[in-house]
């Protein structure tokens, strides 16, 4: 058996378990539930004889510091759940933390004592975490970064950055699952393309907001929706026109370092 520790990214499309050099991705979605979560780690420790001495999990939403799930809008069966107590049966020590702290773990591991940055996940919905000065920003209760619910005035309405950037939402514009609006953004279908790029300015502009307010030196972004065809250039022009000119650096935006396994290194790099 192979003493190990496991990183798991647990989303609202896929679930990522990650140990050593080993890597397996699954399927979840909104009817997922911990059962089945629980059934399919299971079933990873087993095939790949594992013996944890320690499993990481990162988890989307608001979670309390003994590892139970308040809120949870893209896995909804996952509120209430313990992520401490239910998996310490395939390990003696299990962490959750939420999945964009995880990625800020991982992202600004080496960053300065002084350091203010930022990470960006855009996948189902949208999420964020924040570094001030060198230190995490958790707020009042440990659940500052809901960056999903920040309110843009689209159309003389008020949206939430989620309902129009996040994955689900893009792709229910189109009438379309998340794989049918891919594979059309790789045929270059122009209303997708349009669609998937005026998103990525939407998500910019609320970036802006968040720039003139903190001026990060950095600002990390993430997650499979952000990689779509044109998403990247909507983020970019949204950003830069509406960032003051003097917080504005052509790097002050970036991609990732570890791509879709970094909320799942970082839940490991807190064990």
């Amino acid at each position: 058996m192979n003493a190990v520790k496991i990183g798991i990214d647990l989303g609202g499309t896929k679930v990522l378990m990650i140990a050593g050099g080993l890597e397996e991705r699954f399927n979840t979605g909104s009817d997922f539930t911990p059962s089945q979560l629980e059934t399919i780690l299971k079933a990873f420790i087993e095939k790949n004889h594992l013996n944890p001495n320690g499993i990481g999990i990162a988890i989307p939403g608001l979670l309390t510091a003994d590892g139970g799930v308040v809120s949870c809008d893209v896995l909804p069966h996952f509120k209430g759940w313990n992520a401490n107590k239910a998996l310490s049966k395939f390990s003696p020590v299990v962490k959750a933390i939420n999945d964009i702290r995880a990625a800020l773990a991982q992202e600004f591991s080496d960053s300065e004592g002084n350091f203010t940055g930022g990470v960006i996940m855009v996948g189902t919905a949208v999420g964020a975490a924040f570094i001030v000065n060198g230190k995490p920003l958790v707020g009042d209760s440990g659940w500052a970064g809901e960056f999903g619910y920040f309110p843009l005035i689209i159309n003389k309405e008020i949206k939430r950055i989620d309902e129009v950037c996040g994955g689900a939402f893009l792709a229910q514009q189109f009438n379309l699952t998340a794989l049918e609006m891919y594979n059309l953004a790789k045929l270059e279908d122009e209303e997708v393309l349009c669609g998937i790029e005026l998103a990525g300015y939407y998500l910019g502009v609320g970036i802006a907001g968040l720039v003139n307010l903190f001026n990060p030196k950095k600002i990390s972004i993430g997650g499979g929706t952000a990689s779509l065809p044109g998403y990247w250039k909507g983020i970019e022009k949204g950003a830069r026109e509406n960032t003051l000119p003097e917080f504005w650096k052509d790097d002050l935006l970036d991609k990732v370092k570890n791509g879709s396994k970094v909320a799942a290194l970082g839940a490991v790099s807190i064990l």
